[in-house]
């Protein structure tokens, strides 16, 4: 038998507002700009993009607050905002041997004694706001230490 429940759905729209200002910095600029553009109203606009549809809240039951924290449920990955995350698969006896992407993109970083190589690597489709940066280097074991920022990416690291 079916059972009632919650869902709130949304989709994000975006909005900017450009100006310029001066500053010595780029964080000093960066903070102006915010200040600058929440005191014009006027200049803010749409541009007409908007995001795929996705679950923000969900709960058990009808009519009930998918907010209240303590029915509401975790949203499975996929259904989220920033999606399923990749899948980064390195394969060899140490990085950067060969490297997989599936299910979306991610930014990897190789790190060396030579030197450090940067890449993008993606298959489609890409998540929407889910961009993480990848850090592949070799510890102090000799084995390989992966660190993940930015987003969320599964690694899997198969044996040589």
């Amino acid at each position: 038998m079916s059972r009632p429940w919650t869902v709130q759905v949304g989709y994000s729209a975006h909005y900017c507002n450009t100006v310029t200002v001066g500053a010595d910095t780029l964080e000093e600029a960066l903070e102006k700009a915010i200040a600058t553009a929440n005191e014009d109203a006027a200049g803010w606009r749409s541009t007409d993009h908007c995001s795929d549809s996705f679950v923000d809240a969900v709960c058990e039951g009808s009519d009930a607050d998918p907010w209240d924290r303590d029915a509401t449920l975790p949203v499975p990955a996929r259904f989220s905002e920033h999606g399923e995350p990749p899948v980064v698969t390195l394969a060899g006896p140490l990085p950067p041997g060969a490297v997989r992407v599936s299910g979306g993109r991610a930014t990897l970083r190789f790190e060396t004694e030579a030197g450090t190589i940067t890449a993008e690597v993606r298959d489609p489709p890409l998540p929407p706001t889910n961009k993480p940066l990848v850090t592949v280097s070799v510890g102090p074991d000799g084995k390989p230490r992966v660190e993940v920022e930015g987003g969320s990416a599964r690694v899997h690291i198969l044996d040589g």
